[in-house]
């Protein structure tokens, strides 16, 4: 993304082979590679490997930038590094800071306050170029589902750049240096250190995929190699020399670029990492046949006019676009299609980006003064960089609360008006009851001992605590009556997964395509081996009602149901074969009802901070979760299996759920308990466990 296809040449220079003067196809592969992932983010269900243009962007930085780097080799002996991170920070920074500031001066007015909180140290982390890394630790947090709505997520892909222009000169030059000992097989030399360094990170990352999927989507060690894999290309141009003398060079340009455009539908079925490695071996085999090819249709389609000044303008397209998307989604309580979500990021992002590129990056980059001062501007670069991550951030974000825009309906005479409330609080325990639990970072022990899933260790019974956010959202709740009650209390839980073995939530799928081979691995290292190994006295499964639940088989496919009635039978039958599973390791099981939850446009929590009476943030509680009611109650016999139902706790006027109960706030969006509100239910939820014998009276 950061790196241009024409790293030190004019539009209108000559094309020649590789690495010989501006090359317009790399520039028309830029423009393909952020479209695609536009489409992937504005929720095309198509699309749903559309983040694959990531991948292609790698790849060609690995290999523009080594082009780069190794003119310098080849002309004087050694990297100019001063010259070189200069010319990275006048490329990358400018745009990036205007779109971080601007972004977040927006993004604090439309956005509630315990989003804005959760947001600021992501800009933070952006601005330093360490989001990747942020995220990876994010995603493993009590409330992770919310790291996809933070307006600069797609900043890690940026920070895996910014690490991989900072370390690679200095490997590249020191690998330059050791190599020479190997007099006329030097070159060779570094083509082995660069291949073996690619084949070992593509190996880290796939070992990690299937128990630290976001470990290994996020990390730069595991990204490595698709920069590699263009290092490698821009140190072999053989590659390139040799296959000018194939025919047939046209036609495998278009094959190498429809199983790019393959790699990023919903027709293949392969964990995101799996995709990564496919694509970068397709962008490879791509990159050469346009840079050796002649003419064809794709180097035509790609040189054009409007593709190459797509291109250039991609950076900053690829900034603009997800900022786009989240205030969008923000401004019309996320009614839009993504077609339309699509048509407004495309468009906006793209419009903006053209003007961050005339105004602002092309003036800068051409500069010539600049390329006298180089340390001056990496100085100036550096200080601007932790100045806007530790003062103009923490300010736009202290600002007072001025919400866009109104709730939902009128109040009545009598209303009761909003008490003094602390939203950027809301999702935290500072207070002091849980000071010694660590519930809000450990929520499973995936690819680590069992032994790390449990929080609280007590003389009396284990308790095991399985499911999705919506179990994450009872930790505060089950470790308070844990250390009231001297119990051990383990938890499992990852978002957006269902506790039933084979039974997964496809309605975010093309948002969050990590969600399913997460939940997948998730779920079967929790079946086979946490819970055989936890030997918990009772496990307590809890979940929400998933709009479209679908059950996949041993090959990690949909099963495809005739229809609502069947898919409905198919849940039944999982759910009892499940629960039966947790019975072989558990002494009682318990499964608890879904609780209420607001409609998905009605946030309560966002109502609270624009309205002036609680009664305009009500919502009813629907129906939409009694065909899994009457499944769990038909498995319940007060023996081995209990049944629990809470919508009475967190609605006592049920069917009308308040948004604010006994001066707490109850809900943090449309569905997830607060951490103060859950504490709350300690003493009810205890009861009920006594009553029904399940831990000591």
């Amino acid at each position: 993304m950061g790196e241009a296809a024409r790293p030190d040449a004019a539009p209108g220079a000559r094309t020649g082979g590789a690495g010989e003067g501006y090359r317009p196809h790399l520039d028309g592969l830029r423009a393909v590679a952020v479209y695609l992932v536009v489409l992937f983010h504005a929720g095309a269900a198509r699309f749903s490997g559309g983040f694959i243009g990531v991948d292609v962007f790698f790849v060609l930085s690995g290999y523009l930038v080594t082009q780069l780097l190794m003119r310098d080799l080849a002309s004087r002996g050694a990297i100019r590094f001063g010259r070189f991170y200069a010319r990275r920070m006048r490329r990358l920074l400018p745009a990036a800071f205007a779109t971080l500031v601007i972004t977040a001066i927006v993004y604090s007015a439309v956005a509630s306050p315990t989003e804005t909180s959760s947001a600021v140290n992501a800009f933070k982390a952006s601005f330093l170029y360490v989001a990747n890394w942020f995220f990876i630790r994010r995603s493993t947090g009590y409330f992770s589902t919310d790291v996809n709505a933070l307006p600069v997520v797609h900043f890690w892909s940026l920070a895996v750049e910014e690490q991989f222009y900072l370390l690679w000169p200095i490997l590249l030059g020191s690998l330059f240096a050791l190599t020479r000992r190997f007099g006329r097989r030097a070159h060779r030399a570094m083509q082995v250190a660069v291949g073996g360094g690619a084949l070992a990170s593509m190996v880290w990352a796939l070992s990690l995929a299937g128990s630290h999927l976001d470990r290994a989507y996020y990390g730069t060690d595991t990204r490595a190699y698709e920069l590699l894999a263009g290092a490698f290309v821009a140190l072999t141009p053989g590659l390139v020399r040799r296959a000018t003398r194939y025919q047939g060079l046209a036609l495998a340009a278009v094959g190498a670029t429809a199983v790019l455009l393959l790699l990023s539908t919903s027709f293949i079925h392969i964990n995101a990492v799996q995709r990564g490695v496919v694509t970068t071996i397709t962008t490879v085999a791509l990159i050469i046949a346009i840079e050796a090819a002649r003419g064809g249709p794709v180097n035509r389609v790609l040189s054009s006019p409007t593709a190459v000044y797509l291109g250039q303008i991609s950076y900053g397209t690829y900034l603009w676009h997800w900022p786009v998307i989240v205030v969008a989604l923000a401004l019309t309580n996320r009614t839009i299609s993504p077609l339309s979500t699509f048509a407004i990021s495309a468009l906006m992002g793209t419009g903006l980006a053209s003007l961050s590129y005339q105004a602002l990056e092309r003036p800068i980059r051409r500069q010539q003064f600049l390329n006298r001062v180089n340390p001056a501007v990496i100085a100036v670069g550096l200080t601007v960089s932790l100045v806007s991550a530790l003062v103009i951030i923490p300010y736009v974000f202290d600002r007072p609360y001025h919400p866009l825009g109104t709730a939902r309906g009128a109040a009545q005479p009598g209303s009761t008006p909003i008490p003094d409330l602390d939203f950027k609080r809301a999702k935290s325990d500072k207070g002091g009851q849980l000071q010694d639990v660590k519930f809000l970072d450990t929520w499973n022990c995936l690819g680590k001992p069992p032994s790390t899933c449990t929080i609280v260790k007590g003389g009396g019974q284990h308790i095991l605590v399985i499911g999705d956010s919506h179990a994450w959202m009872m930790y505060p709740t089950f470790a308070k009556i844990a250390q009231n009650a001297n119990l051990t209390l383990s938890t499992a839980a990852t978002g957006g997964c269902p506790w039933q073995r084979d039974l997964y939530d496809t309605h975010k799928l093309p948002a969050d395509p990590k969600r399913a081979q997460r939940c997948l691995a998730f779920k079967t290292d929790l079946y086979n081996r946490v819970i055989p190994r936890l030997k918990p006295d009772v496990i307590i499964a809890i979940e929400t009602n998933y709009r479209t639940p679908t059950l996949y088989n041993r090959k990690n496919r949909p099963v495809r149901a005739a229809g609502p009635a069947d898919n409905l039978r198919q849940i039944k039958t999982d759910t009892a074969r499940s629960v039966k599973l947790l019975e072989a390791s558990a002494k009682k099981v318990v499964v608890v009802d879904p609780v209420p939850v607001a409609p998905f446009t009605d946030d309560p929590f966002v109502c609270l901070t624009k309205s002036q009476f609680l009664e305009q943030c009500r919502f009813t509680a629907g129906n939409e979760a009694a065909s899994l009611v009457t499944i769990f109650h038909g498995l319940v016999d007060d023996t081995r299996v209990y049944g629990m139902n809470w919508d009475r706790l967190v609605c006592p006027a049920l069917p009308t759920c308040d948004p604010v109960i006994h001066g707490l706030i109850v809900r943090w969006d449309e569905g997830h308990l607060t951490p103060k509100f859950a504490l709350t239910l300690v003493g009810p939820v205890t009861a009920e466990l006594r009553r029904a014998g399940l831990i000591a009276g």
